[in-house]
């Protein structure tokens, strides 16, 4: 009986990528079926609720690319929902059909499909995640970098996460994994910091990244703010916390201030009515915070904490070195691919 073949699956969310989105497929499908006559690829493309026409893209994509090999798919949601949700849908499908892996990856060629095979490898060395890193282009601007950095330095601090500058969507999942935490998916918040946290210290690649000249970022500002504020709040207990010692201090200045009245109603400094006032105000203030802070321990110990998987089982050795077909990374694109002429338009950078 021969052996089955393993289930790889690259998912890509898209959004108004019909312009360019048939010639990338084209360029992944030939380098992906270079890389392993073990593999079965799954090329999943989920269609953020396109305005152009990239759907009927796709659509002839499925048509003309997929083979014995290599099957083109897409999925496409009612809406457009973001990057992020659009890339859940994409790793739920793969999970439910079975996949072996997935790599995820951005659908406009920026992230550079030359590194599929190098991250393969890391999966079959053992290592159920493997992150990508963008070194930054010279050609962003300053903002964007410091902003990006800012980001990553606020996740390890108050998230106390192992996450590098530059981590990005461009990674490998194990689909066994991946199918222990899929319910988990959808409260993740941020995949870059769900990944991190559920797989400390897992191997790395970097990349040179590039800017595609005349190309307008669909990732707006805005955009990146909320991936942020998502990725702190959900992975952080910082404001929580900072609340309860506000709430805290809140008491306490209350309590002095509170003494300070009435010691200056015996005085007789204060005029009828300051006294009480006072008291009441600065006394129930402090109280409010307090409780306060201690409503938010209660939410964080019994609502945050219980939205992340209690605990995920690590991939069997035995997987890796008898069920896991080796690839053939370590050769030549010409060697790889066979009697198949390269495209010299599929840059593999």
């Amino acid at each position: 009986m021969g052996r089955t073949a393993v289930k790889a699956f690259i998912v890509m969310p898209a959004f108004n990528e019909g312009e360019g989105i048939h010639g990338f497929l084209s360029c992944l499908k030939q380098h992906v079926r270079s890389l392993s006559t073990d593999f079965h690829w799954t090329l999943l493309v989920v269609n953020d609720g396109s305005r152009d026409n990239t759907e009927e893209r796709l659509k002839k994509s499925a048509l003309e690319l997929s083979d014995d090999r290599v099957t083109v798919s897409y999925v496409s949601l009612l809406r457009n929902f973001g990057h992020q949700p659009a890339l859940l849908a994409g790793l739920r499908t793969a999970a439910v059909k079975g996949a072996d892996f997935v790599i995820t990856l951005d659908a406009d060629g920026e992230h550079p499909i030359g590194l599929i095979g190098e991250i393969i490898e890391h999966w079959q060395s053992g290592a159920q995640i493997v992150h990508t890193s963008r070194l930054p282009d010279e050609r962003l601007s300053a903002f964007k970098r410091r902003t990006s950095s800012l980001y990553y330095s606020l996740l390890r601090k108050f998230g106390h996460l192992d996450i590098g500058n530059g981590m990005a969507d461009y990674k490998l999942w194990d689909g066994a994994l991946l199918r222990q935490v899929k319910s988990y998916l959808n409260t993740c918040g941020s995949t870059r910091a769900f990944a991190s946290w559920l797989v400390p210290q897992a191997p790395v690649v970097f990349y040179r990244q590039e800017v595609v000249e005349g190309r307008v970022s669909r990732f707006t500002f805005m955009k990146m703010v909320s991936l942020a504020v998502n990725g702190l709040v959900r992975y952080s207990d910082f404001p929580i916390r900072l609340a309860f010692y506000v709430g805290l201090c809140a008491l306490g200045l209350g309590t002095c201030l509170f003494t300070f009245a009435v010691f200056a109603y015996f005085m007789g400094k204060t005029i009828p009515g300051w006294t009480s006032i006072m008291a009441m105000v600065v006394f129930f203030g402090g109280v409010q915070c307090f409780l306060l802070g201690i409503y938010g321990e209660y939410f964080l110990r019994n609502i945050f904490r219980t939205t992340l998987p209690t605990f995920v089982v690590k991939r069997p050795p035995a997987l890796i070195t008898e069920e896991r077909p080796r690839g053939s990374a370590d050769r030549s694109y010409a060697e790889r691919a066979g009697t198949t002429e390269a495209d010299p338009e599929c840059r593999l950078s």
